[in-house]
């Protein structure tokens, strides 16, 4: 059973964001689907702020070279939204393996990112797009990487008194890119492994590569030295090797040793095999 709270509907942004400044312990909602399951564990907020219809909040624009998402767009829509398949063909795959199909339309990518799970499919993806995410209040806006927007498992830098007001992402054109993930059921699905990349090649070699790997420590993380190997090297079986060598091995120092890396690692190791032969 829910708590007792008080529910309003924001019609828009500036709305919103008055009532998180006045109102009594505030939470913002759109989809619900991480919220509902926390409140019916017994988190309590006295106000819930509906913010699932906010025009400001949805859709996707491009400005500048870069891509904005509303956090209110849900992961159905995100998906097959022409825009980011088009730039950020990780997401749109990530999105549309989220949860079931009714989870995917009423979920939406500022509450999946919100949430903060390590499971999050959305978010591998986002840190290869070296996502930043504006956080609003009623008297101040600022801007953070995603990488510090997350802080620890199911914790972020959120204030209780911001709201997500958008996630701008850099599009990476002429990149080999896509999400591969491990979940423990086909129709319900959470992810129990997931892996974003983007690759450039040219001749045999690695121009440029971006990993991020979720559901294997406390949260995703990009493997920048990784990365930084690849950068430039040879693509053939001795980088490939030492690649995937260097992130099991930075996996264990982030995470130490854990029962589930029995079957976690030989599968990731397969993964990145398969991602970085291409």
């Amino acid at each position: 059973m829910l708590p007792k709270f008080v529910s309003v509907i924001a019609r828009a942004k500036d709305e919103a964001l008055s009532w998180l400044s006045s109102l009594e312990n505030p939470k913002i909602i759109a989809g619900g689907t991480d919220l509902m399951v926390k409140m019916r564990a017994g988190k309590h907020y006295s106000h819930v702020i509906d913010v699932a219809g906010v025009p400001e909040l949805l859709g996707v624009t491009e400005k500048d070279g870069k891509l904005f998402i509303g956090p209110a767009t849900t992961h159905a829509r995100l998906s097959s939204e022409g825009s980011i398949v088009r730039n950020a063909r990780s997401l749109a795959l990530a999105c549309g393996l989220v949860g079931s199909p009714q989870i995917r339309n009423m979920g939406t990518i500022g509450g999946n990112l919100a949430n903060a799970s390590p499971a999050a499919d959305s978010i591998p993806p986002l840190l290869v797009h070296d996502a930043v995410v504006t956080l609003e209040s009623r008297d101040a806006s600022r801007k953070v990487p995603l990488e510090e927007a997350i802080v620890a498992p199911y914790v972020t830098s959120i204030d209780g008194k911001e709201l997500i007001g958008s996630i701008e992402i850099s599009p990476l054109r002429g990149y080999r890119e896509g999400y591969r993930r491990v979940a423990k059921r086909a129709t319900w699905a959470i992810s129990r492994l997931g892996v974003a990349f983007a690759i450039r090649e040219e001749n045999g070699m690695f121009l440029d590569a971006k990993l991020a790997i979720g559901s294997c420590t406390p949260m995703p993380f990009r493997p920048r030295k990784v990365e930084d190997l690849l950068k430039g090297a040879p693509k053939n079986e001795a980088t490939i090797s030492d690649a995937i060598r260097m992130t099991l091995e930075e996996i264990k120092l982030i995470s130490g040793i854990r029962p589930s890396y029995a079957y976690k690692l030989p599968v990731l190791k397969g993964i990145l095999e398969e991602v970085l032969r291409g």
